[in-house]
């Protein structure tokens, strides 16, 4: 039986569900990457706005749900300028990261299941309010994984561009693997390398690239470091 067929209907209306045996495949590879069995976290990011990461981290989740390769996934919210999870989904936006991160809530209180049965989600919250560049602390997020990580054995992070300023959801590489999402035949050269040398400054260095919006889209992801 084809795996990523176990769910069929799972978030059927989301983009690039023609590909999930390729979400499936990369996550393999991302596994292989971390080089243990455990629970994996894989933030994905770019350097510019635009370039389909939150597209790309809810269709990575729920292929990885439907093939039912883990016991539970969970996508966490990790653009808080500009978030789109819980428009994604089709979830509320009321409560979710910025509520933990502030200590108004527990993690407990603002997860919430999906369509697919076997992926919950994290949407930013504090009311669909959105935080300004630079605001977040990094070590509450960090902590809010920590504590996922306990729980669900994919925990995939939709963060934020790194033109925006933002680091506070990006993970260093001993909490996450780091993939940067590229627009094919659109972002420079000159600005992935960028990207990736922000990162490295970050201890996040990328594990690869994702290809988005190919002419015919695989994803591509290159195995091997920037």
């Amino acid at each position: 039986m084809n795996p990523v067929l176990a769910d069929p209907s799972a978030l059927d209306h989301l983009p690039l569900k023609g590909q999930r045996g390729e979400f499936v495949r990369l996550l393999s590879k991302l596994r292989d990457a971390g080089e243990e069995d455990g629970s994996l976290v894989v933030c994905l990011t770019s350097a510019l706005s635009g370039e389909g990461t939150s597209t790309v981290a809810a269709q990575f989740a729920a292929s990885a749900a439907a093939a039912r390769q883990n016991s539970r996934a969970i996508l966490v919210e990790g653009n808080l300028q500009a978030p789109a999870v819980h428009s994604l989904l089709d979830l509320d936006n009321d409560v979710g990261v910025i509520d933990v991160c502030s200590g108004r809530l527990s993690v407990d209180e603002v997860i919430q299941r999906t369509e697919a049965s076997a992926l919950d989600a994290i949407t930013a919250g504090a009311e669909g309010r959105t935080m300004a560049p630079g605001t977040l602390d990094s070590l509450p997020f960090g902590a809010l994984v920590r504590e996922l990580r306990d729980h669900y054995s994919l925990v995939v992070v939709d963060c934020s561009p790194l033109a925006s300023g933002s680091a506070g959801t990006h993970l260093s590489r001993k909490e996450a693997l780091t993939v940067l999402v590229v627009q094919a035949s659109s972002t420079r050269r000159e600005v992935v390398q960028g990207a990736a040398h922000e990162l490295s400054l970050m201890a996040a260095e990328p594990v690869g690239l994702l290809l988005n919006r190919r002419k015919y889209f695989i994803p591509s992801f290159v195995y091997r470091r920037i």
